[in-house]
C-alpha cells in the first residue's frame, strides 16, 4: 500500500487553519483600536462590540491615526460589501462611503435593520411602497445623546 501523505497531522492542521481563515474575520496583528482618540469613532465601534448583530473589525495603527483626524460633523456610517460579507463602514468622504470597515453584520441580519438596531436609529418611513430597501447613511454626531 502506498502512502500519499507522510505527515497527515500537518495537512489536518493546515486545513483547520485555512477553514478558520475562511470562516472568521481575520484579526490584524497590529490592532490599535484602544488608541482611538476620536470619541465619536470610539462610540461607533463600541456600539458594534455591544451588539449581538455584528462583530467588530480590528483596525491598524495607520487606520486609527486617520480616524483620529476625522471631523465629527463629516462622519457617516453605512453598510457595504467586502469579500461577500456585509460590512459596517465609516467615512468622512461622501464619494468614498466605505473608507474604513469597522465591523461585519452577521449573515442572518438585514443590513438596514441591523444598523438601525445597533445605533438605535429609526429610519424615516417611505411615502411610497418600494420593493428594494434603501441604503442607510447615519450621522453618528446626531445620534449621540
Amino acid at each position: 500500500m502506498v502512502s500519499f501523505c507522510k505527515y497527515p497531522l500537518k495537512i489536518i492542521g493546515s486545513s483547520i487553519l485555512l477553514m478558520n481563515l475562511i470562516n472568521h474575520n481575520p484579526i490584524k496583528a497590529n490592532d490599535c483600536s484602544n488608541e482611538l482618540n476620536n470619541k465619536l469613532v470610539a462610540w461607533s465601534m463600541n456600539k458594534i462590540r455591544k451588539s449581538n448583530m455584528a462583530t467588530p473589525n480590528s483596525v491598524t495603527c495607520e487606520e486609527v491615526k486617520d480616524m483620529n483626524q476625522m471631523k465629527n460633523e463629516n462622519i457617516t456610517i453605512t453598510s457595504g460589501r467586502k469579500k461577500g460579507k456585509t460590512a459596517i463602514c465609516l467615512s468622512d468622504e461622501n464619494n468614498y462611503p466605505c473608507k474604513f470597515v469597522i465591523g461585519f453584520i452577521k449573515p442572518q441580519f438585514d443590513a438596514a435593520f441591523a444598523l438601525s438596531e445597533i445605533y438605535s436609529f429609526t429610519p424615516p418611513k417611505s411615502s411610497q411602497l418600494n420593493e428594494t430597501v434603501e441604503r442607510l447613511f447615519l450621522k453618528p454626531s446626531s445620534l449621540i445623546q
